[in-house]
């Protein structure tokens, strides 16, 4: 049988190549959402505590002085991550979109490679059945 060539073999590897790259970058992106969406909880949990601090500290007013100066802090630290966790999610989708783009531009080609090698197949079969009818003719004929 003869060896079947996909002549475009070599784009379809590149291709496999694009698309494990952009999975790649966007699982990394993603993880990265997701630390900051940890560092967005563990600043509430925190924020948590200082509240209750100023609540059973009241007396303590160098404390509570203390403890709003941090709360302010605290609050920026929130925006400048929210900021962040707000690009990083944009980036995220961003990626995505362009891992599907690269998942549809292989699934083409793989679609294609299919349909060719179905037809060399058939091709090949059909060859393979001309012969042998040939062959067999020629046997009928008694050798002639």
């Amino acid at each position: 049988m003869a060896k079947y060539n996909f002549k475009f073999d070599k784009i379809l590897s590149l291709r496999n190549k694009e698309e494990e790259q952009a999975e790649n970058n966007y699982l990394k992106l993603k993880k990265e959402l997701q630390e900051l969406n940890k560092q967005l909880q563990e600043l509430e949990f925190e924020k948590e505590e200082v509240f209750d601090n100023l609540r059973n500290d009241a007396a303590n007013i160098n404390a509570h002085i203390e403890l709003r100066n941090y709360l302010k802090r605290l609050r920026a630290l929130k925006l400048e991550i929210e900021k962040k966790q707000k690009e990083k999610a944009q980036a995220v989708e961003k990626q995505f979109q362009y891992l599907m783009e690269k998942k549809k531009e292989r699934k083409t080609l793989e679609k294609l490679k299919e349909k060719e090698s179905e037809r060399f197949i058939k091709e090949f079969l059909a060859s393979e059945q001309k012969e042998l009818d040939e062959l067999g003719r020629h046997y009928t004929t008694g050798g002639r």
